[in-house]
């Protein structure tokens, strides 16, 4: 009995301690389900919310696209986005009015050029229609572009009125001014005509009252033919010229007088770079004339003259300096006014045509002092870029 008795006991111990061990295995597996079960709580409750976050965030894309999409079509403003392959993404009813046959997918060039008449400056298009549009472009990421259009017929229809306005009333100021210019010489030029039908005149004096004739009537002239100029000075068929050869035409006409004078040629001018803008090159070929035409009335014989072309920007820089006496800085302001001028027998006309016809060119011309010891004109004029259109 008592030997049957042990293993009996060790069976018992041995299953007590399985039980034991499956209590606490039970105990651990229920507390990592609780954690676990947790851990899933708190993982939905972040997929909900982000859930939450993405939907609310989509909606606000969406509100915001839907709002961008109304401005869109609501903007006066012809807008066309272009991708990097160059084809038409999107368009708003604006730019549908104004450009025929633009139709998502298409290329941005072929529509252009069924709808362009030309290109008349940076950013400045005219329309087969007639209709006249500012154009800018922006960049995309994706290597395409968005340009906004703006008709500006009626502006410029206006401006162009208002222009003509202000030149009717530059244009009576002159005819007042250029009454009087004019009375003078044409006075001279009556007093020896009617001298010159004297009988007692000798051949000599006859010759002397002849020349001083011709000479106010070379003067009335000059003075009618500068302020044609002038009031002519913004109206051109623009044309691509080259800078380098106006300004040798300039040159060529004023090389009697420049060796006459035996003057100092100074010249400094880019023989490499694109020197083309558009322009009428009889208009400008005058200006370079008549800036080294001034030049040489202010110096004397033996001066010395620096003619530079840079052509290194986007603008053409002409400069035309000499060693004379220069420009006092208390007429500088002045010196482009018509009729004004220091010289006896100046029109006053020269210095306020070149103005006039730059301009309209779209450039611009200051005086300064030399580097030579007098005075210094520097013309601006924009240069034309490779698809034709100035800066």
């Amino acid at each position: 009995m008592n030997v049957s008795t042990a293993p009996a006991i060790d069976k018992t111990a041995s299953l007590t301690e399985a039980f034991h061990q499956f209590n606490t295995l039970s105990e651990q597996l229920a507390t990592a389900y609780a954690q676990l079960e947790i851990q899933v709580a708190e993982l939905t409750r972040e997929l909900a919310q982000a859930r939450s976050a993405r939907e609310a965030g989509q909606q606000k894309m969406q509100k915001l696209a839907d709002r961008l999409s109304a401005l869109l079509e609501a903007m006066p403003a012809a807008v066309v986005l272009v991708d990097g392959r160059d084809r038409i993404d999107r368009f708003n009813p604006a730019a549908e009015a104004l450009f025929q046959g633009l139709r998502w997918g298409r290329r941005w060039a072929e529509v252009c050029d069924e709808n362009l008449a030309s290109r008349l400056g940076a950013g400045d298009w005219l329309l087969n229609s007639e209709v006249r549009l500012s154009v800018s472009r922006r960049p995309l990421g994706d290597g395409g572009q968005i340009l906004v259009m703006i008709d500006t017929t009626e502006q410029r229809a206006l401006e162009a009125r208002l222009q003509r306005q202000s030149r009717l009333a530059d244009m009576g100021e002159m005819a007042a001014q250029l009454a009087h210019q004019i009375r003078t010489p044409l006075a001279t030029a009556l007093l020896y005509g009617g001298q010159l039908g004297r009988a007692d005149l000798s051949d000599a004096q006859r010759a002397q009252f002849a020349a001083q004739l011709v000479e106010g009537l070379k003067h009335t002239e000059k003075l009618v033919s500068d302020m044609l100029a002038f009031s002519r000075g913004g109206h051109f068929q623009p044309n691509p010229v080259s800078l380098r050869d106006l300004l040798a035409r300039a040159l060529d006409t004023l090389r009697p007088r420049i060796q006459a004078q035996a003057v100092a040629l100074r010249l400094e001018i880019d023989p490499e770079r694109p020197d083309h803008t558009l322009g009428n090159a009889d208009a400008l070929s005058g200006v370079f004339c008549n800036i080294l035409d001034n030049a040489l009335n202010h110096t004397d014989a033996g001066a010395r003259i620096g003619v530079s072309l840079d052509l290194s920007g986007e603008q053409a820089v002409l400069r035309i300096e000499d060693d004379g006496p220069g420009i006092p800085p208390d007429i500088r302001k002045q010196i482009f006014n018509p009729f004004f001028t220091t010289r006896e027998r100046g029109t006053g006309l020269g210095l306020a045509v070149a103005q006039s016809v730059l301009l309209a060119h779209g450039g611009s011309i200051q005086s300064g002092e030399s580097s030579l010891g007098g005075a210094c004109f520097e013309i601006r004029l924009p240069l034309q870029n490779e698809q034709g259109e100035v800066q």
